[in-house]
């Protein structure tokens, strides 16, 4: 039998007791039909696994007693920022799903001039992000906000920027010192926009001679910054 995850908060830990309430409980009782005796295991989003019994359900919550805590091997040790243009037709779901499945930790949405999703479902995209984490493996928590372009480009560090008119640049040319990757909407970048974050410092990189869907660029670019940092090892 599979071993379920359940999020709580910290303090809802005491004495190696773990508490499971809300929408986490319904889910649990509710949906995956867990009793009393299973084995789960616990996360609060600070990259490790308590493994314990579910030791008690009552009409609001259930508690698990722990056995033990140990270090979550899928949470990432380096924190990669993915900046995103907003994108249309449920593709930020898409996007959201695998940025938290190839190790991104933040993931902030942006408008700009080729955007034509002005507005973001913050919350929803939290949520989806949440059960990424669960399905793989993570025990840590990913941020998802939204912004404009130009602000992003000014509070980002050690970025690059994907840019489908950059013919030299590649990965190999650049280090593996990176935090942050952007990556454009169905439009792409505007030429301003690329001037700002060149004149800010970003390097422009290419994803190849190959026309990539917004949602392909965004996982093939990721995985190349993963792989560059060491994330997907």
């Amino acid at each position: 039998m599979e071993i379920r995850r359940f999020l709580t908060s910290s303090d809802k830990i005491k004495n190696d007791v773990a508490e499971i309430s809300g929408d986490e409980f319904t889910y649990a009782v509710k949906v995956l039909r867990q009793k009393t005796g299973f084995t789960v295991i616990v996360n609060t989003g600070d990259g490790y696994d308590r493994i314990g019994e579910i030791s008690e359900i009552t009409k609001d919550k259930l508690t698990v007693k722990i056995r033990e805590t140990v270090k979550n091997e899928a949470t990432p040790d380096k924190k990669i920022t993915l900046y995103q243009g907003s994108c249309k037709q449920g593709k930020n779901d898409f996007i959201v799903q695998k940025a938290v499945e190839l190790g991104i930790s933040r993931i902030v949405f942006f408008k700009s001039d080729f955007v034509t999703e002005k507005e973001v479902n913050v919350e929803r995209l939290r949520k989806i992000a949440t059960e990424a984490l669960k399905q793989c493996g993570r025990a840590d928590s990913v941020e998802v906000e939204f912004t404009d372009y130009f602000s992003a480009v000014d509070n980002c560090e050690n970025a690059v920027i994907f840019y489908e008119g950059e013919c030299e640049n590649t990965l190999s040319d650049i280090g593996n010192d990176v935090s942050a990757l952007f990556v454009g909407s169905e439009g792409g970048f505007s030429k301003r926009e690329v001037g700002y974050a060149r004149e800010k410092g970003l390097k422009t990189i290419t994803l190849g001679k190959r026309i990539l869907r917004a949602e392909t660029a965004s996982v093939v670019a990721t995985s190349m910054i993963q792989y560059l940092t060491g994330g997907l090892v």
